[in-house]
């Protein structure tokens, strides 16, 4: 018995120390971006290089933007946008990484890595996009994506599969419609156009509605449970 709690002891602290926090890092710099350590209250002007940990709030102002890198992924936060890092891990499979956009808009690119595992998320109070090597564009309520396939799910466990050309949304009444094809060119500028589009299209479909969700994540890897 003894052998097998340190056999266990050793594994989780194997698994800990393999799971370092990564940091984000600041590239380009548009008008008024400020970020705020975890647990201070001053915010501090961003400037290209700078590197911030997790926990960290960053805010754009009007016609203001930034470029994060994490890891590979890259992420364009929009003007007048607050979001936190939640959570940067790298371990030896792949990255954990998961965002908190509490207003605005956020672009994303996140090319798969090979022989690694990418779980990234971007939550809001609406729903969470959850993607594997995408690039797609979230403003916490609608979904556009780009390249790749992102879940979109609500807090009732309502979700739908966006693939590349397609765009979702989650409506007031908590519902994610069936994702329509789309133009992505100018990504979320003309919403209402998608919202309007996406109208159209599902009265020309016989899709049901998503089931509640019981996906299990294992490493990034989202699996279908029936």
């Amino acid at each position: 018995m003894m052998k097998r709690i340190a056999l266990f002891t050793g594994l989780a602290l194997l698994a800990m120390i393999a799971a370092v926090g990564q940091d984000a890092t600041f590239g380009e710099v548009n008008g008024k971006v400020e970020y705020q350590k975890p647990g201070a209250t001053d915010w501090i002007p961003a400037k290209a290089g700078n590197q911030v940990s997790r926990g960290t709030v960053i805010s754009t102002g009007f016609k203001s933007t930034a470029l994060l890198k994490i890891g590979a992924a890259t992420i364009t936060v929009k003007p007048i946008t607050r979001l936190t890092l939640e959570e940067i891990i790298k371990t030896e499979g792949g990255t954990q990484t998961k965002l908190f956009l509490l207003s605005g808009r956020v672009k994303a690119d996140v090319p798969p890595q090979p022989g690694q595992t990418t779980d990234f998320k971007v939550t809001s109070p609406t729903a969470t996009a959850s993607v594997r090597g995408t690039a797609f564009e979230f403003d916490g309520v609608n979904l556009i994506v780009d390249r790749g396939s992102v879940r979109l799910v609500t807090p009732t466990l309502q979700f739908r599969y966006v693939s590349a050309g397609e765009f979702s949304t989650v409506t007031t009444g908590g519902v994610v419609p069936p994702p329509a094809a789309v133009v992505v060119a100018s990504g979320l500028e003309r919403v209402d156009e998608l919202v309007h589009q996406q109208q159209e299209q599902s009265l020309t479909k016989t899709e049901p509605t998503s089931r509640s969700d019981s996906t299990v994540y294992v490493s990034g890897v989202s699996i279908g449970v029936e």
